[in-house]
């Protein structure tokens, strides 16, 4: 069989979708190690969300104003932003919350493949096939292998956060795949997300009871303030980015990485050192993620 010859132009694009993928390994990684190191502080889950949701909103706003919902209905607009904002965010900081970070990297970001590869399958379009379903499936078994720290310790609240962190990943596998089904651009859809965002959240946080925001260090403040408000957006485009190049599926194979990358980050940052259930479960789901990847083409 003759093998196929790539156009000059889908050459490019599949090499800008390739640095577009690198930078969401890094964006991840970091979102995961500085959201545990906001809630070493006297920050709480609300207090983060609103600097995630009001300063994205308003970076991008403007952009928003100027492409308003580009064709898209009301609640097409608001299932984006509940699924790539509201829903992954809210999810993923209360899973940070109960969880360390070896835990986020793999339950939120290392599961990305298998959250894609379900909701591919449960919408009828494809199955995977038999080399790929084993790495499907060795994930499973890191997530197993993840959650017994959970029963090994007793720890209503470590499983609570990982079932978080799993319906985060779910969230964002949704959002990838629904905005390739829109055919909306990368920053037109960071726009729509953070706007719409913040105009839901932002109301209910105003009539939160105990707002901390004023209580934090100013040194707090710009951490978070830069890596969940100026960050997350720039990550949503990224993300949006690679995905229109690449396709859904071939991005979240791309973060492979970021277990091991958010596990050695944390241990260094934030002194938490995994257990060894959780490095078990760091390296099969990293195993299986490659093992999707490379016959996930």
């Amino acid at each position: 069989m003759a093998k196929e010859v790539k156009t000059p132009r889908e050459t490019i694009d599949r090499a800008q979708g390739i640095a577009y993928a690198c930078c969401v390994v890094i964006l991840f990684s970091s979102f995961v190690v500085a959201s545990r190191l906001g809630f070493s502080t006297v920050l709480t889950l609300p207090d983060i969300a609103a600097l995630r949701f009001g300063i994205g909103g308003l970076i991008l706003f403007p952009i928003l104003v100027k492409n308003g919902l580009s064709g898209l209905r009301i609640r097409e607009a608001v299932a984006l932003a509940v699924l790539g904002g509201l829903g992954f965010a809210l999810f993923a900081y209360a899973g940070f919350a109960f969880a360390p970070a070896a835990h986020g990297a793999v339950l939120l970001h290392g599961t990305l493949s298998l959250t894609t590869a379900l909701l591919i399958w449960l919408f009828g379009r494809a199955a995977p096939g038999k080399g790929r379903l084993a790495g499907l499936a060795m994930i499973v078994f890191g997530i197993a292998a993840m959650a017994w720290d959970g029963f090994a310790k007793a720890s209503i609240h470590l499983l609570i956060g990982d079932a978080c962190l799993l319906l985060a990943s779910l969230c964002w596998s949704g959002y990838g795949l629904y905005v390739r089904h829109l055919g909306l651009s990368a920053v037109r859809a960071a726009a729509m997300v953070a706007v719409i965002s913040a105009l839901i959240f932002l109301p209910t946080y105003a009539l939160w009871p105990g707002k901390m925001l004023l209580e934090a260090q100013w040194q707090e403040l710009l951490v978070q303030g830069v890596f969940q408000g100026v960050l997350s957006a720039v990550s949503i485009f990224v993300y949006t980015r690679a995905v229109t190049l690449l396709g859904a599926s071939q991005v979240s194979l791309f973060t492979a990485t970021v277990p091991v990358m958010t596990v050695l980050a944390a241990l260094i940052l934030l002194a938490e050192i995994p257990s060894l259930s959780s490095l078990i479960g760091v390296a099969l789901v990293t195993t299986g993620m490659v093992i999707a990847l490379r016959y996930g083409r």
